[in-house]
């Protein structure tokens, strides 16, 4: 695993209860507003001297075994790193609950977790509708993978949720019912408000939508999904 850094302690991915995340390097989409970018591209990846050693990981982990109750493993995109599966084994052997934040481009993998019992929550990224993701993603990518994704995480048997980063300029409310009808009947959905910062594409300058302009999109949501929350 190559493990780019570990957040040791956050209360914001469940509400009274303590987790830790660990970051993996590598990606395989490349947003263009992408903020964290000097982990996704491999040249940059192959200059970085200091990964974390999963040895030093698990000691951490086994010394806070009364004080966390999650791990989140997101990155960039968890996936690519081919030993993952046995990763959140030896997790799952403490007894911490696992929580994977992914894109949709490796069914086979979440698949397999599921069936071993390995991932005790899963978000996934659901940028925007299918025909659209091109002018966003600069990347080719396969619809049935994409799909795949989707139908595994909401026929699992864990909790989960999908979750949307809304930009203006780019994402609109007149295409946002195509977004959400990708996923519908699911139990949860998360707004997220862009921030800029850093992007992948130097003079990438699309701007947050308002707070109230948020809600528009919440209200639309809402007629397809259980329940959607706005992250501000």
């Amino acid at each position: 695993m190559l493990i780019s850094w570990i957040q040791k302690t956050t209360l914001l991915d469940y509400p009274w209860k303590i987790s830790c995340i660990i970051f993996t390097a590598g990606c395989n989409l490349r947003c263009i507003y992408c903020h964290n970018w000097d982990f996704v591209l491999p040249e940059k990846i192959k200059e970085i001297k200091n990964f974390i050693p999963e040895e030093i990981f698990f000691n951490f982990l086994k010394n806070k075994i009364w004080i966390l109750d999650w791990v989140v493993i997101c990155g960039w995109e968890p996936t690519l790193q081919k030993n993952l599966v046995k990763f959140c084994g030896k997790i799952k052997d403490l007894w911490f609950l696992v929580k994977l934040d992914t894109n949709w481009q490796n069914p086979r993998i979440l698949k397999e977790l599921l069936e071993k019992r390995l991932v005790d929550y899963i978000a996934m990224d659901i940028k925007w509708d299918y025909e659209n993701l091109q002018n966003l993603l600069w990347i080719n990518y396969l619809k049935d993978d994409y799909f795949e994704s989707i139908k595994i995480i909401k026929n699992s048997q864990i909790d989960y949720e999908f979750r949307t980063t809304l930009v203006k300029n780019y994402h609109n409310l007149a295409d946002f019912e195509k977004v959400v009808k990708q996923i519908d009947w699911s139990k949860k959905y998360f707004l997220q408000n862009y921030k800029w910062w850093n992007t992948l594409v130097p003079d990438f300058d699309w701007k947050s939508f308002l707070n109230n302009e948020l809600i528009d999109f919440k209200n639309i949501a809402l007629k397809y999904v259980e329940s959607c929350n706005i992250r501000f």
